[in-house]
């Protein structure tokens, strides 16, 4: 048995239909929400949240929302209106009353008006006169009258977790969030990084042409973001800063027969004589996991969209033309940290890929700069972490903008 192909995997995502805590449209609107619409998004709100008393003017961030609730809601909403939207919505209309005023104008038959533009719009860049929807760029904060920065969204294409993160980026500064194709709608996802930067590109140079250029990537987004700088410097335009906020190399070098059987005699040690077996069920389940989810192999997610934004970032990472990068380039990773340290010095990861000090880009990106920051790969960008984040990756915009050199921002910090 092989993996399943792309085209059948979303098929069976589009196919699949989970249970909605809520089943029924409301008749009349009920009581303290003037809409019907609004009365169904509250019990949806209620039940996904798990909160009473939901108000109409309550955030759906406020309340603890999180990107796989939204995930939820959103597919709730399609089934139950019809009509799809991306959850990047919810960073501009995050409450009840405002989705739902959404929701009644745009109906999928089309037609209506557009919806009352909230206040977050209202100062949102303009996107142009094109009259379509952005696929890709999402307002994460408006910010002030600086350079914006640009932030691509990790593998699975979703720039929710980013929402801490921007927050403290967008004092100062628009911070435009660069989510997938194929989040929403029946849009199949990129599967070439030099497409999805092209199209990217497309709908940035609306809301600022000409550079220069402020660019960023969560994890595999960096990947995206190189290949942004790498078209804007082919276009003769200026790449400001690159910066790679835990980004892997595309494709990692895999460990060597020595290093797995170092790795086998260490677990053997720790295990003792059952490890033998226990290694054996580890594998057979690993091996039923990957031909049934493809590469979400060892613990496969439920999320069937998920599983298809995956299989497109693989299938994207195998085929990308990986080149040398001269140009500016900041990688900002959390500390070190692996399963098992190897005589030979290399530090291994449970994933079971080496561990370096600059993630494996130095001989791609000799100019490139390494800045240690607190927390681990996802904590890196959330919450607490992502304040220290921000404030390092800001450091390095305001030294371009102020000429200051690489050397003197270490002296400073």
């Amino acid at each position: 048995m092989t993996a399943q192909p792309l085209p059948d995997l979303i098929a069976a995502a589009a196919a699949i239909r989970p249970a909605a805590p809520v089943e029924a449209t409301p008749a009349a609107p009920a009581e303290g929400f003037e809409t019907a619409t609004e009365a169904w998004l509250a019990g949806q709100w209620t039940a996904l949240l798990g909160v009473e008393g939901v108000g109409p003017d309550d955030s759906f961030f406020d309340l603890g929302g999180h990107s796989l609730i939204a995930l939820r809601l959103f597919a709730a909403i399609r089934r139950e209106t019809g009509t799809a939207l991306p959850i990047s919505v919810l960073f501009e209309r995050p409450t009840i009353r405002s989705l739902a005023a959404r929701l009644d104008a745009n109906p999928p038959a089309g037609g209506s008006a557009p919806p009352p533009k909230t206040p977050s719009e209202q100062n949102a860049p303009h996107l142009g006169s094109t009259g379509d929807e952005p696929v890709h760029l999402v307002p994460l904060s408006v910010g002030g009258a600086a350079t914006p920065l640009f932030i691509a969204a990790g593998m699975f294409g979703n720039v929710m977790n980013l929402r801490h993160l921007a927050g403290h980026l967008g004092r100062d500064r628009p911070v435009w969030g660069l989510q997938a194709r194929g989040l929403a709608g029946g849009a199949a996802p990129h599967q070439g990084f030099e497409e999805a930067a092209r199209d990217n590109l497309a709908e940035m140079r609306r809301v600022h042409p000409g550079g220069p250029w402020m660019l960023a990537g969560y994890s595999g987004g960096g990947l995206i973001a190189l290949e942004m700088a790498r078209q804007l410097t082919q276009a003769g335009e200026k790449v400001a800063n690159l910066m790679l906020l835990d980004t892997p190399l595309p494709v990692r070098p895999a460990l060597t027969r020595r290093d797995r059987l170092a790795i086998q005699a260490i677990e053997l040690r720790r295990a003792g004589p059952g490890y033998p077996l226990l290694w054996l069920k580890r594998r057979l389940r690993w091996e039923i996991d990957r031909r049934r989810y493809g590469r979400a192999a060892a613990q496969p997610t439920a999320n069937p969209v998920d599983i298809v934004m995956e299989t497109a970032f693989y299938t994207a990472c195998a085929t990308y033309d990986l080149r040398r990068w001269s140009g500016p380039m900041t990688l900002f990773r959390p500390p070190l940290e692996g399963r098992w340290r190897l005589a030979s010095g290399r530090l291994v990861n449970e994933d079971r890929h080496y561990v370096f000090e600059d993630n494996g880009w130095r001989a791609w990106a000799p100019a490139m700069e390494v800045v240690e920051v607190p927390g681990d790969h996802i904590s890196m960008v959330e919450n607490l972490e992502a304040e220290t984040l921000a404030a390092r990756m800001l450091a390095r915009i305001e030294a371009f903008e102020a000429g200051v050199g690489t050397t003197e921002l270490h002296a400073a910090e």
